[in-house]
């Protein structure tokens, strides 16, 4: 019998070959949220196989050793479901939506596709171009390329920093072996977590998960990951293009830290609305950007914040200064009380309101348990907010605001930007 515990509205089912399934009910749904998390992303992967999380993401897609890929996309569209995937740098996650009663199906076709992909040569390398396609879709899109550049530049000495697409030579080198041996070590029942949420069978889920799984017991072999290291940094990559994109960024919080949700408000006061600092003081009372904003990550092992603006390279220079203006006076002063009180007001609204979604409370319960392997209540977390305090927000801010880690990515016209940047408060 599997190993049931209630923690909270959720419950946690613990299948005995390892598989969690964590399952809401939310009242008067007509349908429901399933998502299904592989505990392993492009962290995961070494420079050699670089790509090969998100290149199972969509060879999955492909069929079965009992479905071709035309029944797949049939068999989801005859009940309603679009079958969907990301890869993130620590999870995969598979996902859809469908009316309560088709729920299983959806599940079925799921589990037939992580557990007994058709991994057929031909698709393979159809694949394989697709992906090739996507990484130059990126490039050629400088608001993503950006960002892509800063992580690999600000965490290029740790695994984390590997683009999730991996590279135009990784992706063309990759192996069907690598691909099943990635499959064989991460795909296990122990690295799955099962997130439900909405009206739905959660016997009958239960019961199809172990028919279906029941005679898969192979463990995950998770590998140790060093310390996360920030390499502060400044590069470009020239490209003639109208716009300057720049890149901030500088030290975060992990998932594990308190403070990130001290950080999010951070996030929301700065950049984070119409409101926000650098939003009235870059755009609207000096016109110099169309789109800017602030933006954080948290891993577990650590995290970034970070600013982007798009802008004209001449007026470059303004931005960075006053976007380092800023920081350096919310690192002396901390937040006016009516930013504070706005922007925490801001982050318990935004947090609750999604949980309007079936999906997001599907992807949240999934989260909580991958990273917490507990649920934190709606009133641990307004209560958190809550005690956010302007000097918590000046010592997070001392230590992260510091020369030390900041980094610069600027994807522009080379000839047209600044000789030099200068990042110090």
């Amino acid at each position: 019998m599997p190993n049931k515990e209630q923690n909270g509205l959720p419950k946690k089912i613990i299948l005995p070959n390892g598989i969690k399934i964590i399952a809401e009910e939310v009242p008067q749904a007509l349908s429901c949220a399933l998502s299904i998390w592989i505990n392993a992303g492009s962290v995961d992967e070494e420079v050699s196989n670089n790509g090969v999380s998100h290149f199972i993401e969509h060879i999955v897609f492909k069929g079965t050793k009992t479905r071709s890929a035309l029944d797949v996309a049939e068999q989801s569209e005859d009940v309603g479901a679009n079958l969907n995937a990301f890869t993130d740098r620590e999870h995969t996650c598979y996902h859809t939506r469908v009316l309560s009663e088709h729920a299983l199906v959806a599940h079925e076709l799921f589990l037939d596709m992580l557990f007994n992909p058709k991994l057929d040569e031909k698709d393979l390398e159809l694949e394989r171009q697709v992906i090739l396609e996507e990484i130059k879709m990126y490039k050629d899109t400088p608001e993503d390329l950006v960002h892509e550049v800063l992580y690999q530049e600000v965490w290029k000495e740790h695994p984390i920093g590997k683009p999730i697409t991996g590279t135009t030579e990784s992706i063309t080198k990759l192996k069907k072996t690598s691909v099943e041996k990635y499959l064989r070590d991460y795909y296990t029942p122990d690295n799955m977590v099962i997130s439900i949420a909405g009206e739905f069978d959660l016997d009958g889920l239960v019961k199809k998960t172990e028919e279906l799984t029941s005679q898969i017991k192979s463990k995950t072999k998770k590998k140790d990951l060093p310390p996360l290291k920030i390499t502060p940094t400044i590069s470009l990559e020239d490209r003639e293009i109208e716009q300057a994109h720049l890149n901030f960024a500088t030290k975060g919080t992990s998932v594990y830290e308190e403070e990130r949700y001290t950080l999010a408000v951070i996030d929301l006061a700065l950049g984070g609305g119409m409101s926000s600092r650098l939003f009235q003081e870059v755009r609207e009372n000096r016109g110099l950007a169309y789109a800017i904003s602030s933006y954080y990550h948290t891993n577990k092992l650590g995290g970034l914040f970070g600013i982007y603006a798009g802008t004209a390279p001449k007026d470059v220079d303004k931005v960075i200064d006053l976007i380092l203006k800023e920081l350096k006076d919310i690192k002396k002063n901390g937040l006016k009380p009516a930013e504070l009180d706005r922007a925490k007001m801001q982050l318990r609204t935004s947090l609750f309101l999604e949980l309007e979604s079936t999906k997001v409370r599907a992807f949240r319960n999934a989260l909580y348990d991958l990273y917490y392997d507990r649920f934190l209540t709606n009133e641990e977390v307004s209560e958190s907010i809550r005690s956010i305090t302007n000097d918590r927000i000046i010592k997070l801010v001392d230590d992260i605001f510091d020369d030390k880690y900041f980094a610069l990515t600027v994807v522009g016209h080379k000839d047209e930007l600044p000789k030099e940047f200068k990042l110090t408060l």
